[in-house]
Order: structure tokens, then sequence, then C-alpha cells
């Protein structure tokens, strides 16, 4: 194993920024080894509980009993909004988690959120300017950015156009939409059920679902 030494120096070329003495970075360093080991103290213990049969057995009755829970109309619902995730939502290409239906931004909305991103990350747990308020700011600046890059770029509201629907019980299809395009961690629309409309066209050929974009400062 390298030396706290060299392994000093490596941290110095990996971040030339730094302005961490050798005794602030072996200070900081010895932190995170022990909240890493405290870590994998508790991970063993959470192992040894989920391998035990009693937690087997506890879990197994919790999803039969969820199972039964389910309705047909909620699960119609979370399989229509799979086919909403895969072909109609729309995500922007500075968002960390993409969507197939890219919207591109501009060259320099790109980097003024790049650099925001930047100082934000710079000024957080593992960035070399580590100060927990400062890194508070620059994350809400950062945010405050992409709002704003979504209310400028994406449709809203979003219609999503589907093979014509017969839903019985909106109520349950709802709760099975929302779950779904919760689940896939790129929906910037509301999930509320009061903003989701659901309605047919004119001639009968589609049922159109319509989102509006999370209302967010």
């Amino acid at each position: 194993m390298a030396t706290l030494e060299t392994q000093y120096k490596n941290f110095l070329a990996n971040n030339p920024t730094s302005t961490f003495t050798f005794e602030e970075w072996r200070n900081d360093h010895g932190v995170k080894i022990g909240v890493a080991i405290e870590r994998s103290s508790t991970l063993n213990r959470i192992l040894d509980e989920v391998r035990s049969p009693e937690y087997k057995e506890r879990r197994m009755k919790e999803r039969i009993e969820s199972k039964e829970r389910l309705t047909s109309e909620y699960q119609f619902g979370y399989y229509v909004g799979e086919e909403i995730v895969t072909r109609h939502l729309p995500t922007i290409t500075t968002d960390m988690i993409k969507s197939r239906n890219q919207i591109k931004v501009s060259d320099e909305d790109t980097e003024e959120n790049k650099r925001l991103h930047d100082e934000w990350w710079e000024t957080g747990q593992y960035g070399s300017r580590k100060d927990e308020e400062l890194s508070k700011e620059n994350w809400k600046l950062y945010r405050q950015n992409m709002v704003m890059l979504e209310k400028k770029y994406l449709p809203n509201p979003l219609k999503c156009h589907i093979d014509l629907l017969n839903i019985r019980d909106e109520k349950e299809f709802k709760d099975g939409l929302i779950h779904s395009l919760w689940n896939c961690d790129m929906c910037t629309y509301s999930l509320k059920p009061e903003d989701i409309k659901i309605y047919d066209d004119e001639d009968l050929w589609f049922t159109i679902i319509e989102f509006v974009l999370r209302d967010e400062e």
C-alpha cells in the first residue's frame, strides 16, 4: 500500500486546484476512513439480518400481500406509463439521466449549466474547495438553472397520444401510471393526480394523456 505521503501527492496530481496542506488532507482522509469502517460494520449487520430465515419469511409474506392488493387497472396504468417513458417522455441534453426523446439545449445554456454544476461540485463533499454553506448556495443556483432550462425547452403541456384506452377506474389507473413515471427517475412533469388529464380525441382514434411541468421555482 502506498505511504500517506505518496497518496497525498497522487491526490494533488488529480486535484491540481486543491489548497489542502498535508496535515489537512491527512485529517480529512482519516475521517473518511473512519466513516467507511463504520459503514462496513453497519452493512455486515444488515447482511446478517437479510440472510436470516425470519427476514426472508417476512418479506415473502409482504410480497404476497402486495400482490393481492394489485388491481388490473393499476397494472394497466403502470404499463401505459412504461409506454410513455419509452416513446413520449422528453428530457433535455443537460439532464444527467436522458430518455430516448432528447431536446437539445443551446451551447450557451449548456456551458452555463456546466459552470454552475462544477461550482456546486467543487464546494461539495468531494470537491477541492469543500464549503458546506457555499455548497448549499451553489446547489440552489444550479437547481434554479435546471428548472429554468426545463421551462424553456420542454413542451408544456406534454400531450401523449396512446392507442384508444378503455379505462374503467381512473384513480387506480393513475396510481399505476404515476408509479411508473416516478420510478423512471427522468420525469420532470407533475405527478399529482389532479394535474394529469386523460381524454379521447374527437374522432376516437386516440386517448390523450396530458401532463404539465412541476410548479417549481
